[in-house]
């Protein structure tokens, strides 16, 4: 029966989220960048032959990589980014939360109409209930905190 419930939350929030992922562009297609090919007719890479590129070449390289990089425009849009990361971050609070207080309520009825062996079992479920709350809520709390440092240092 566990299976069937965690399988069902699964797909709920799969079914959730998918929409919502899909339909927001998070990266811009903005504008194309060209690199010179390598010329491997010299017969770099299988043995035999010379490689005509010297530690100037690369680095000349190195620096025509970085200066387009740097004219070009930011293709990360940060607002669709925080957008989608708010977004899937409230759904599976809320999810959570959700599945915390029905997990608990279900627990608290098991106990308070049980037999005693009953309530002996229903105290075992106690431990990994609370373990599993700690553990996605502690998770939620680390993923919020790193959230707010990235926002703070502006990458």
């Amino acid at each position: 029966m566990r299976i069937k419930v965690i399988v069902t939350i699964i797909l709920i929030l799969i079914i959730i989220m998918l929409p919502t992922v899909l339909n927001l562009n998070i990266v811009k297609a903005g504008g194309k960048f060209e690199m010179d090919q390598f010329d491997d007719s010299t017969g770099g890479g299988t043995g035999g032959g010379t490689v005509d590129t010297t530690i100037e070449d690369i680095k000349d390289g190195v620096g025509n990589f970085m200066s387009a990089g740097k004219n070009q425009n930011n293709p990360l849009n940060q607002e669709g980014l925080k957008s989608v990361s708010n977004t899937v971050y409230n759904i599976l609070l809320a999810v959570g939360i959700i599945a915390a207080v029905i997990v608990g309520l279900i627990i608290g009825i098991k106990y308070m109409v049980g037999s005693v062996a009953q309530k002996a079992e229903t105290k075992e479920l106690l431990v990994p209930y609370i373990i599993g709350c700690v553990i996605i809520f502690g998770a939620f709390a680390i993923w919020k905190i790193i959230v707010e440092l990235l926002n703070q240092t502006q990458i």
